[in-house]
C-alpha cells in the first residue's frame, strides 16, 4: 500500500465533504445524534468546505490510496472563533477505518509541524470530541497537552477537549 498526501483546492470540495461523511459514520456512531449522521447535510458541508477551501489561510491535504481518498487534514485559522490567543489550528484530522495506525496522522503531524516552524509559529492546538478516546490517545501521544475541556452538553458531539502542541525545544 502506498499512501501519497497530495494538496487539496477547491476542486476538491466534494471529496472531503463525502470522506468527512464515511468517517463519521464509522467513527461517531452512538457519540453524534443519528440524525447528524444518517441526514447529514451534505450540500450545508459542501457549501461550507468549498467556502474554507477557497480561503488560502486554510490549508487541506488528502490521504490517496491510489485515486481514492482514504482521509484528509487541515489546518489554518480555527474554524469555530478563537481558542485562548492561539492562531494556529488542526481543524481536521479524519482517517478512513482500515487506515488508521498506519502512519497517516503521524505525517499530518509533520506537515503541520514543519508549517508552523516556517512560520515562527510556537505552538498550535486541535479540539476533540471528549468522547472519542482513541483520538485523544493519538494526540497525546503527538504531544499534546489537554487545555480547555467542554462538557455536559445535551449534544455529545459538542463536548471537546482541546490540545496544545509546542513546536519549540
Amino acid at each position: 500500500m502506498q499512501i501519497t498526501i497530495r494538496k487539496a483546492g477547491v476542486q476538491d470540495a466534494q471529496i472531503i465533504t463525502s470522506t468527512r461523511k464515511l468517517v463519521w459514520q464509522q467513527t461517531y456512531r452512538g457519540i453524534y445524534p443519528d440524525h447528524k449522521l444518517d441526514q447529514y447535510d451534505f450540500a450545508s458541508h459542501l457549501e461550507r468546505d468549498t467556502g474554507l477551501l477557497s480561503d488560502p489561510r486554510h490549508h487541506y491535504y488528502l490521504f490517496l490510496d491510489d485515486d481514492r481518498c482514504v482521509g484528509y487534514f487541515s489546518f489554518g485559522p480555527y474554524n469555530y472563533g478563537t481558542y485562548k490567543d492561539f492562531t494556529l489550528c488542526l481543524n481536521s484530522l479524519y482517517v478512513l477505518d482500515g487506515y488508521k495506525g498506519r502512519g497517516l496522522g503521524k505525517s499530518a503531524f509533520e506537515r503541520l509541524r514543519a508549517y508552523a516552524r516556517e512560520q515562527g509559529i510556537e505552538r498550535f492546538f486541535c479540539g476533540c470530541n471528549a468522547h472519542n478516546t482513541h483520538a485523544q490517545g493519538f494526540y497525546r501521544h503527538m504531544g499534546g497537552i489537554p487545555g480547555q475541556i467542554s462538557i455536559g452538553h445535551a449534544d455529545k458531539s459538542d463536548d471537546i477537549i482541546h490540545f496544545e502542541f509546542y513546536t519549540g525545544d
